[in-house]
């Protein structure tokens, strides 16, 4: 696409409300506004996407699409319907859901017989490199085996952690099965005490892990499949009390509409009916629909202070049988989120730069979406979907398209003025089981027809394309990463999405993204090398995004600056597209705030990068959660990070 040498100024758009809105419908608000959740079919965010013209070898730039199609297109039966004001926060656009039940559980691929008849899993060992293991052997478990048992009787599975050198090892279960418990025998052994029930049948895969007494990084991960028949006697089997799903406390602001999904958990299978004993004024407690366990919770808290509401789960079978929980709610006043300063996205269009976040999946049925959103709009000039546009969540089977979350980001980023990254096209992650189980000769195929159908519905709503994501290997050779795609094509994958991309939406920026690229290496040395094979082929790469999940000890500010002269040296743009900044061995907020400014600093002493994206904003919804990584905290109050934001775009600063 066509590029330019020096930055201009970025025109703000408006958000522009329900004239905005019109495009859609001939009324504003949320959901159907009539509290029921009555569905409505609703004009989608793009069309309802045929495939492109099979004939046309332009389409992909490789030939033309399978004919016939290897997978169903989209048809009006995958179209979104409009989804009630009751179970969402949100406000400025219209919010759809998918016509069908949860497509993703769908995708979900059980343990089989077959797992379970194959014996007991092998253990994967993970060693850190600077360990010999002809000196420190791995630990291990003694006398383990798979299991199997009848709804309605005990289980107890005793785990003998050994070492060969003799020592004790460290073990932890990673997860237990529902209303089981891991306990301490006191003997240097652990026990899985668990009564599976009617909910349990079929195999279940329980996990523990042993650590090396001498370096905890040594460790292996071993698994027990545990295989729970049916019982003859269906009366045989106690039925327990169900119990509330737990709910995480929210911060919330006086006066925004709060929605709070509650699940009701019953092991023995029958769905319990949920109750709040004393509800909010005001409020509207709902089915979600297809889902009759989960109640959506909605309301619009009045008063500042923490507010508790107790939710009761009652048994579907014995109406005595009760299990409760509790949702806690901090309301705070407005003026609490109030930010000092310029917004970021206006001191970045006065510098001729893109500065965004990627944004959580479902934030508006999140019971702090209001405020989340308003961040959002209010500092970010683009976003990408954190999560949302990957295969396995658009086509969970074949077939069978789930375009509601997609479609609502869109309009939200629309309704607030924001252009939008798509991410991504291309990636060896989050794909769905039937194009990870598909013969070699036909994945060219699967990868042309959802490109095709991605980049049909979503182009006149995305500015720039993650066309390929992370394609250099991690075995310290720079080589191309061994995947689905470049097991079926080499590294031609890449060179047919991108001619694909450029053919189908020829105004996109298309970006080659890789993380790891910050500084000198191996990988970004198989980086440079691809880019050259891939200009040489005359592949139409625009960009390369630069992911930089980095640490606060990260210091390699010069290395970055050059890695961005070699990309613009080869005409292409710099994206900044997953930055955040871990908190971790020993480093503080005043380290991470200064990686904050010092990335910046260098995007903006580069003509050539031209966006700025931080993945996500703030620490709550963070996939690093765990390091607060971002320049909000879990409360969204603005850390040092945001400060330094602020500082490094603002031209007087």
């Amino acid at each position: 696409m066509p590029v330019t040498d020096a930055r201009r100024p970025i025109a703000l758009a408006p958000v522009t409300g329900c004239l905005l809105l019109s495009l859609f419908m001939s009324a504003c608000g949320g959901g159907s506004g009539d509290g029921e959740g009555r569905e409505e079919p609703v004009m989608p965010a793009g069309p309802v996407v045929t495939d492109p013209d099979v004939t046309d070898p332009d389409v992909t730039g490789s030939g033309p699409l399978p004919d016939p199609p290897l997978t169903a297109p989209p048809s009006a039966d995958d179209e979104p319907i409009a989804e009630g004001a009751d179970f969402h926060t949100a406000s400025g656009f219209v919010v759809v859901r998918d016509p069908r039940a949860f497509p993703q559980a769908a995708a979900v691929v059980a343990l089989a017989e077959t797992d379970f008849a194959a014996g007991l899993p092998a253990a994967v060992v993970e060693r850190p490199a600077d360990v010999d293991p002809t000196l420190n052997r791995p630990p291990f478990f003694e006398g383990l085996d798979n299991v199997r048992t009848v709804a309605g009787q005990a289980v107890q599975l005793r785990f003998v952690p050994r070492d060969p050198e003799g020592e004790l090892p460290g073990m932890f279960a990673q997860r237990l099965p529902e209303g089981a418990s891991f306990d301490d025998n006191f003997d240097g052994t652990k026990s899985l005490n668990w009564q599976p029930l009617q909910a349990d049948v079929g195999v279940t895969a329980f996990t523990v892990v042993a650590l090396d007494p001498a370096d905890s990084r040594y460790r292996i991960s071993q698994t027990v499949l545990i295989a729970v028949d049916a019982p003859v006697d269906p009366a045989s089997v106690p039925n327990v009390a169900p119990r509330v799903g737990e709910v995480p406390g929210y911060v919330v602001r006086v006066g925004d509409p709060v929605v709070v999904e509650i699940e009701g958990v019953d092991r023995n299978g029958t769905v319990p009916v949920l109750e709040l004993p004393d509800p909010p004024a005001g409020a509207t407690f709902l089915p979600r629909p297809f889902e009759a366990e989960r109640f959506v919770l909605r309301f619009v808290p009045d008063t500042v202070g923490v507010q508790t509401i107790e939710v009761l789960a009652r048994d579907a079978v014995d109406l005595s049988l009760t299990g409760s929980g509790r949702i806690v709610l901090d309301v705070r006043e407005r003026a609490t989120f109030e930010r000092a300063g310029s917004r970021l996205r206006t001191l970045a269009a006065a510098r001729g730069i893109e500065i965004g976040s990627a944004v959580s999946p479902f934030f508006y049925r999140q019971a702090d979406g209001a405020l989340y959103a308003d961040i959002v709009g209010e500092e970010f000039g683009i976003m990408t979907h954190e999560s949302g546009m990957k295969m396995d969540a658009i086509v969970p089977r074949p077939g069978h398209y789930a375009f509601a979350d997609t479609d609502n980001l869109m309009r939200f980023a629309r309704s607030r003025g924001m252009t939008v990254r798509g991410h991504p096209l291309v990636w060896h992650r989050q794909l769905p089981d039937w194009v990870l189980q598909s013969a070699p000769d036909t994945r060219e195929g699967h990868m042309r027809e959802f490109i095709a159908r991605i980049v049909t519905r979503y182009a006149d709503e995305v500015q720039h394309w993650d066309v390929v994501n992370e394609p250099i290997a991690e075995d310290g050779g720079g080589g191309l990463r061994s995947t689905v795609w470049s097991e079926a094509m080499g590294e031609r994958y890449i060179d047919v999405a991108f001619r694909q991309a450029r053919a189908l939406d020829p105004d996109a920026t298309l970006v080659l993204n890789e993380y790891d690229i910050g500084y000198d290496g191996p990988k970004w040395d198989g980086l440079l090398a691809l880019l050259d094979r891939l200009i040489a082929r005359g592949v139409p790469v625009d960009a390369v995004g630069f992911q930089m999940h980095v640490f606060a000890s990260y210091d390699r500010f010069d290395e970055l600056a050059a890695h961005m002269a070699a990309v613009a040296a080869r005409g292409l743009d710099v994206h900044v597209t997953e930055f955040d900044v871990a908190l971790s061995d020993g480093t503080g907020t005043a380290e991470q705030t200064e990686v904050y400014r010092r990335v910046a600093q260098v995007c903006l002493a580069q003509p050539r990068c031209t966006v700025l994206q931080t993945w996500g904003f703030t620490d709550r919804y963070s996939f690093r959660r765990f390091f607060d990584p971002l320049p909000f905290d879990r409360d969204y109050r603005p850390k040092g990070a945001y400060t330094a934001l602020q500082e490094a775009l603002d031209i007087g600063g």
